[in-house]
């Protein structure tokens, strides 16, 4: 039976999910339709999938006509892709068809958004359906499990690292870290952006993004989390004492500090590390195609700063697939899920969206991973990948933390900011 209701859809509609902590989803969309839960006379099973339109969008064509074509006469699959311009078209597609039972077979979903879809019977448990399970990397497994089940697969992966500009460090004398043992902690971190900010020539030390939206939750959570805090119970249950516990508001005052002492830039351009105006940049792991458009800016990259207690933590979360509550097909639904998410795809659909792979074995063969600067991404995520967090209240907890902790690179008091957050968050798991 479905749970979802004003709340749920309420928070969709307000909220919209930024694609996997990606910018690319804003191209146009494929004719839409929805013919799940289909036979046609011969016995043939007609599934559907919705998906944001992105960068993968024509891999994932050709994914599942190659399955068409494996299949025939057996299952027929049918993929429409929602263009995202405003952020807000897929969840609000995901809602109306929530409402009118009309979702399609499978659904795509960023990965905090799973605990909040399970419980509101949008998607269904696929426990024992999905096949090599044990070769997915571990931070996948975790993202799509909620109250003991799993609920989703995806086909790729993300982690945030430090971009750096190889000139600029190697005027100021600075050597980044290339093995994950070596990485700075965020006093070195710290240290190094201080000596590399010239604000005579208006330089930054380290360029990030102040966007209140789902990249804030996904870039500082780790300083967070290596600093012994947490932005909810672990059961997802209750926010106080933890988005605003003693250790999480220490590691925001932290990196508060790099915007009140001016190391970080409150208003900077869209290229500011590209065109030499930071000399670092905390970014995600899509960022290095993107670089290849600047050929005169000689980059490299080194490992998400740590806690300076040691410990290594580096952000996760993308995309994945789940089976809706809405199927009649679930057996043919988890055939074609195993299908996308096999290694050979995923290797396509990674390489086409220029990802990090979800599959072990895929890695292994996606060579170019295993060399600088990508072996930098590939072993944050095998090694030091950590999930955002899992609550049915995660809409709400993304929006207020980012809102709190622009209001908190701005100024002001984290203790306060934090308190706003943890009431908002309480208040609406109450209400559940």
């Amino acid at each position: 039976m479905k749970r979802f209701g004003l709340g749920f859809l309420s928070l969709v509609t307000a909220v919209g999910i930024v694609a996997g902590c990606s910018s690319s989803d804003d191209v146009a969309s494929t004719e839409e339709g929805n013919s799940n839960n289909q036979s046609d006379s011969s016995g043939e099973v007609t599934l559907t999938l919705w998906h944001p339109e992105g960068d993968m969008s024509e891999t994932y064509k050709q994914v599942i006509e190659q399955f068409n074509e494996e299949y025939e006469g057996e299952i027929e699959a049918e993929i429409t892709f929602i263009p995202r311009g405003n952020k807000y078209a897929y969840e609000d597609k995901i809602s109306a068809g929530a409402t009118s039972n009309t979702l399609p077979d499978l659904v795509a979903l960023d990965g905090p958004n799973v605990a909040n879809y399970a419980d509101a019977g949008i998607i269904q448990p696929i426990d024992g359906l999905v096949e090599n399970q044990d070769d997915f990397v571990e931070s996948i497994i975790t993202q799509g499990t909620f109250d003991g089940n799993l609920y989703t697969v995806g086909a790729t992966e993300s982690t945030v690292a430090l971009f750096y500009n190889v000139k600029m460090l190697e005027e100021a004398g600075i050597t980044p870290p290339t093995t994950l043992e070596e990485a700075w902690t965020w006093d070195e971190f710290y240290e190094a952006a201080k000596k590399l900010t010239d604000k005579e020539n208006g330089t930054y030390g380290v360029n990030w993004t102040l966007d209140y939206g789902e990249w804030i939750i996904y870039f500082t959570g780790p300083t967070v989390w290596s600093n012994g805090g947490s932005l909810i119970a672990e059961d997802g249950s209750k926010a106080d004492g933890y988005v605003n516990g003693p250790k999480t508001v220490e590691a925001l005052e932290y990196l508060q500090k790099f915007t009140n002492e001016g190391l970080v830039n409150l208003q900077p351009t869209p290229t500011e590390f590209e065109d030499g105006n930071a000399a670092m940049m905390l970014m995600g792991s899509w960022q290095w195609n993107k670089l290849q458009d600047y050929p005169d800016t000689e980059w490299g990259i080194t490992y998400y700063p740590r806690s300076n207690e040691g410990e290594q933590v580096s952000p996760s979360g993308d995309w994945n697939w789940g089976i809706s509550t809405d199927t009649k097909h679930k057996e043919e639904a988890a055939t074609l899920l195993n299908y996308v998410t096999n290694k050979e795809n995923i290797i396509k659909l990674a390489e086409s969206g220029n990802k990090p792979a979800a599959r072990m074995s895929a890695f292994e063969e996606m060579t170019e991973w295993n060399e600088a600067p990508l072996n930098i991404l590939k072993d944050q995520v095998l090694n030091t990948a950590h999930p955002r967090p899992s609550t049915t209240s995660y809409p709400v907890l993304s929006t207020r933390y980012g809102q709190a902790v622009q209001n908190i690179f701005l100024g002001g008091d984290v203790q306060e900011e934090l308190d706003k957050v943890a009431n908002e968050v309480d208040t609406d798991i109450s209400r559940k």
